[in-house]
């Protein structure tokens, strides 16, 4: 179902604790410490994808800000190898940090010299996995989070495809098929990963670019997830991109 993924990703949210918001705005290296100064032990900058399950919430937090996460580019991606270099990436003022604004759900690198606002929680960090996909015989992958089924692109020529947001649109439903909310696309990035963020042992290989969600910005412009780190931007209807279709599983 369509709102699948999104129960999920609030969930995820929810599981990590309360959410709530400092005054001020800071670096990335005074914002990593600033929650628990301010709100006592146990209390941390939540990671980029429990940021993300709290979109659009512009009524409980800031309208038009930027939020630090606790994540760098290359920091998640050697956790599971080498754990004690993760605080390279972390110190490493070259090496930029995930921020998210919350009003139009942007995921972008930021230098880490930058100021933006924090939003602190608490309890056990959440990480995403691979659990709930299973790839078939034929390339598509079975995602039993958002209860949908992904197209294979084994075929070279579909999977250099790069359409405008209504073609694109209209090509998934040309073949029954529809193109993936935000939330369901933005399920499938894999930040151990890099160029593609994704897990190709599961989904093949998938371009080191951005892809159509369904997800409109306004009359103009679609989200667009990008595999290369694990952003989440907007563009122009207009332009062309690369997008995968799904298809609702039968309950």
């Amino acid at each position: 179902m369509r709102w699948v993924a999104l129960t999920l990703l609030w969930a995820a949210a929810l599981s990590a604790g309360p959410f709530r918001e400092i005054e001020g705005t800071y670096d990335y290296f005074r914002a990593r410490h600033v929650c628990e100064e301010k709100l006592g032990p146990g209390w941390r900058v939540p990671e980029i994808w429990e940021l993300f399950a709290l979109r659009g919430e512009t009524g409980r937090f800031g309208e038009g800000k930027r939020y630090w996460s606790g994540n760098t580019l290359g920091e998640a991606r050697v956790v599971k190898m080498v754990r004690h270099e993760s605080e390279y990436f972390v110190m490493n003022r070259e090496i930029p940090a995930f921020a998210f604004f919350l009003q139009d759900g942007d995921i972008t690198p930021t230098p880490k010299h930058v100021k933006a606002h924090v939003i602190c929680t608490r309890g056990p960090k959440t990480m995403p996995s691979s659990k709930g996909f299973e790839r078939l015989k034929d390339g598509s992958v079975v995602d039993r989070r958002s209860d949908i089924l992904w197209e294979p692109l084994g075929d070279k020529k579909r999977r250099n495809l790069k359409l405008t947001h209504i073609r694109a649109q209209e090509w998934c439903e040309a073949r029954g098929m529809r193109l993936p909310t935000l939330d369901e696309l933005y399920a499938i990035v894999d930040y151990n990963r890099v160029k593609p963020a994704v897990d190709t042992a599961i989904f093949g290989r998938m371009h080191n670019k951005y892809y159509w969600s369904d997800d409109d910005f306004g009359d103009e412009a679609a989200y667009v997830v990008g595999f290369a780190i694990g952003s989440v931007a907007t563009s122009d209807r207009k332009n062309r991109s690369y997008f995968r279709c799904v298809k609702d599983l039968e309950e």
